[in-house]
């Protein structure tokens, strides 16, 4: 058995207790509920009772099928709850699991599979697993999307760049002048996240500190990114020497998402601060002076 087969196999398991049910419709009119699908020998198969005990088979081309009838995939919905979790590899994981499960009805109107690869992307983005982003952006720019979906990417696309391009004001610049056309929530917090790597990556700590932040504090909503902005954040405290205040916010990530890498990896950011004191004259204090200073001399 393929590994394909071993994911249509499991339809109805991996349908079970989704919010809406999932209808195949058929170009004759016929909706037949997944609970009555399986797949074998290459085929979707259905299965009836007649005459209340005896079970018939009859089997479903992809050619038969008119659209799907497919809300909410409880695939998406589990992932985008382990990605708020801070659990992003069990996220991405399932995700990519799910991209393989609905690529055979790509094809078919109403199939979520273009969502689910967006979603992908989107975490693999999120949790800076840069080397597989590289791997899928081909398959992701050959599909079409949406206007929102396209600047999406074009977010996505603009933190590949920052990995390798030496050009950090530039892509500030463009960061903050989307930020200025966009009312998406989404769309804002991604693009702070951005800036703060950026901003992490010239080493203005301080700066990159206020736009992580600017995340749990104005974007809450976006679950999603939220947990690597929280340690991104307290990292940023660390390079500033506010070693108390770091070690504050790294117990609290550790609390806020128990059983989770993103909870061991603060534990262990934190143990190796823990008893530091901040340091008044650190970085953090310097940077925040000079910057202060030519507005004070301007005077």
């Amino acid at each position: 058995m393929t590994h394909f087969q071993k994911l249509i196999l499991a339809l109805p398991l991996l349908l079970a207790g989704a919010a809406h049910a999932q209808i195949v419709v058929l170009k004759d009119g016929q909706r037949l509920p997944t609970a009555e699908l399986t797949f074998a020998n290459g085929k979707i198969m259905r299965e009836k009772i007649i005459g209340g005990t005896k079970k018939a088979q009859a089997s479903v081309n992809f050619s038969d099928i008119d659209h799907l009838e497919w809300d909410n995939p409880k695939q998406l919905v589990e992932a985008r709850a382990l990605m708020s979790a801070g659990k992003a590899k069990e996220g991405i994981a399932m995700l990519a699991e799910a991209k393989e499960y609905f690529k055979p009805f790509k094809d078919v109107k109403g199939n979520p599979f273009s969502e689910i690869v967006f979603a992908h992307v989107e975490a693999l983005d999120a949790a800076g697993d840069f080397d597989n982003l590289v791997k899928v952006m081909p398959e992701v720019n050959a599909m079409k999307w949406d206007e929102n979906r396209t600047l999406g990417l074009r977010i996505i696309k603009l933190n590949l760049d920052r990995r390798t391009s030496s050009n950090n004001l530039g892509i500030i610049a463009e960061a903050e002048g989307l930020l200025k056309d966009t009312t998406d929530s989404g769309i804002s917090g991604k693009l702070w996240m951005t800036i703060g790597e950026v901003l992490t990556k010239t080493e203005k700590w301080e700066e990159a500190f206020n736009a992580y932040l600017h995340v749990p504090v104005f974007f809450g909503s976006q679950a999603s990114l939220v947990p690597q902005a929280e340690i991104a954040a307290a990292r940023s405290l660390v390079k500033m020497e506010r070693y108390e205040d770091a070690a504050g916010m790294f117990q609290r990530v550790a609390d806020a998402y128990p059983g989770s890498e993103i909870s061991e990896n603060a534990k262990k950011e934190r143990a190796k601060i823990n008893g530091l004191k901040n340091k008044p004259d650190s970085f953090g204090k310097k940077a925040k002076d000079a910057k202060e200073a030519p507005a004070k001399d301007s005077k």
